[in-house]
């Protein structure tokens, strides 16, 4: 786990030891004043041989596998040797102080984070010593006594370093254990880890609240002792693939200590060294109970929905199917009514005779329309490859007289291959188009219906420069009967958009609009760009 820098300041900050502990450590290591000044007075005699040095090193580090793996790239490189020409500097400064010492902490935190182990950083220090001792006895003249200082000088500053830095490591190693510790103890879920045997070395404090046992009554026991019977086969299977270096999740039934049985979700993984050997496992799960009580509750509503709503269309069916014959007779001798005795009877009986036609006519209507928005629930015709072309042909054609009326101008794209109802198809553009020459403006009617690739789907469109509508209306409009103009103003039984939705819908699509008022509209609606129905694209894999 690497920290964010300002994390990592932040323990620099709250281990760095006070002036009074860093002069007790000085004291200890007999580094006082007389070491630095040594050390000061070395600094300019070695400063020449910096880059030699620093150069020397790296050559050093690059040889090691390990230590040239956490180098990385040659800009990296450049800015390490250019921190290492820096510490050269500070080693013979002859400053050792709080600024030094939160220096050489920070070295040991950054170590930690990027896996440098205590080793190399020691030997690091040999290469150092090794290298610069000869150089400093020949400074010294070859003069043992003065060779002497400036030696023990040297072993005491590394020596105070080494103690800073390797202080600063451990704490940050013993920092990331505390954490993945607080983790691991405040998981929610069950976690356990194992030898490759099974038995349970650790288990967080959730598992009391799962399976009833405190952590402590477990450690040595077999984590199959937690299954519930007849797992045998499956947990033997699962088991051989984790220690062999593999995972497995999935759902396994698992047992309390009271006995009683439960659904869990468990998750195991291998947990491996560094040579990638198999050392142990780790075991998480979870009681699903109520999630499983949940899905089984919405399977059966979703089950009741259903069969509620083929009930309804049924219904919506039988009932408006059955309408038709005694509504047929009322028309037929209403209108009988109206031709025989329109100039015979006074003007009141003339008007209630127009009521009762009109009535009827509006009622075999709405119930045609009613016919159509339930036909499209109970319809099994399977849906098939079809050219929409085809389904757009045949609306402009229904509607050719309704077009020529209005004097509209009707033009398209090219229509896609798709899996489609090719009669409901024909149907959707006939109401969409049908809705754009009803709602017309004073200006000549121009209609386009337009399509284009979308990712997965076709997005048609059908745009028209008619009146428009509000956007506070666009959900309205596609609610069975409703309607936002009188029935004198525009005919119409508020049907037709509530069967253009529950076409789209059936075909997996679905439908919006964008208009405002005085500039027109254009109707989407979306349908899956296959080319194939399900069974023909099984027969062709």
């Amino acid at each position: 786990m690497v920290l964010h820098q300002s994390a990592a300041e932040v323990m620099i900050d709250s281990m760095t030891p006070s002036v009074e502990q860093i002069r007790s450590r000085k004291d200890f290591l007999e580094f006082g004043e007389r070491e630095a000044s040594l050390l000061k007075e070395l600094g300019p005699m070695l400063a020449p041989l910096e880059d030699a040095f620093v150069e020397s090193f790296y050559g050093h580090l690059e040889a090691h596998p390990e230590t040239h793996a956490l180098m990385g790239s040659p800009e990296r490189v450049t800015h390490l040797k250019q921190k290492q020409r820096e510490y050269f500097e500070q080693l013979l400064s002859g400053e050792y102080g709080p600024d030094y010492v939160k220096s050489r902490m920070r070295v040991g935190v950054i170590h930690q984070q990027i896996g440098l182990e205590p080793r190399w950083y020691l030997g690091a220090y040999g290469k150092y010593l090794s290298w610069l001792l000869p150089e400093v006895l020949r400074h010294a003249n070859n003069d043992p006594e003065r060779f002497l200082d400036y030696t023990q000088a040297l072993i005491k500053a590394t020596l105070f370093d080494c103690e800073l830095s390797l202080t600063a490591y451990f704490h940050a190693d013993h920092e990331m254990l505390r954490l993945l510790a607080q983790v691991f103890e405040s998981n929610l879920e069950v976690v356990m880890i194992t030898d490759l045997e099974g038995h349970i070395l650790h288990a967080n404090k959730s598992v009391t609240s799962i399976t009833g046992h405190i952590p402590e009554e477990l450690i040595g026991s077999l984590l199959c002792n937690l299954h519930a019977k007849g797992q045998d086969e499956l947990c033997n299977t699962v088991w051989g693939t984790v220690v062999s270096g593999g995972q497995w999740q999935g759902e396994i039934r698992e047992k309390r200590k009271s006995g009683e049985e439960y659904p869990a979700w468990m998750n195991l993984s291998a947990v491996k060294d560094s040579t990638g050997k198999v050392t142990h496992v780790i075991a998480e799960f979870s009681d699903i109970t109520a999630f499983k009580q949940t899905q089984e509750a919405l399977a059966r509503r979703t089950e009741e929905l259903a069969s509620s709503n083929q009930e309804l269309e049924q219904f919506a069916y039988v009932a408006s199917h059955d309408l038709q014959e005694p509504l047929r007779m009322v028309a037929s001798y209403t209108q009988l009514l109206a031709r025989r005795y329109k100039d015979k009877l006074d003007d009141d009986a003339n008007e209630f005779i127009h009521y009762a036609v009109d009535g009827a006519t509006r009622m075999q209507a709405l119930i045609n329309d009613l016919l159509a928005l339930s036909r499209i629930g109970t319809s099994r015709k399977a849906l098939a490859t079809c050219e929409s072309g085809l389904a757009l042909e045949r609306a402009l054609a229904n509607l050719r007289l309704a077009i020529q009326e209005s004097g509209a101008l009707v033009t398209h794209d090219t229509m896609p291959h798709l899996v489609a109802d090719v009669s409901q198809l024909t149907q959707l553009f006939q109401n969409l188009i049908g809705n754009a020459l009803k709602f017309h403006g004073e200006a000549p009617l121009a209609i386009h219906i337009g399509v284009k690739r979308q990712k997965d789907d076709w997005v048609f469109s059908v745009r028209d420069n008619g009146i428009g509508i509000a956007p506070e209306f666009f959900e309205r409009i596609f609610v069975i009967f409703q309607r936002l103009h009188g029935k004198q103003e525009y005919p119409g039984t508020g049907i037709g958009l509530a069967v253009c939705r529950k076409i789209v819908e059936r075909h997996g699509g679905h439908i919006w609009l964008e208009s405002k008022p005085d500039e027109g509209a254009t109707f989407y609606f979306t349908l899956p760009a296959r080319t194939k129905t399900k069974e023909e694209s099984s027969h062709a894999d």
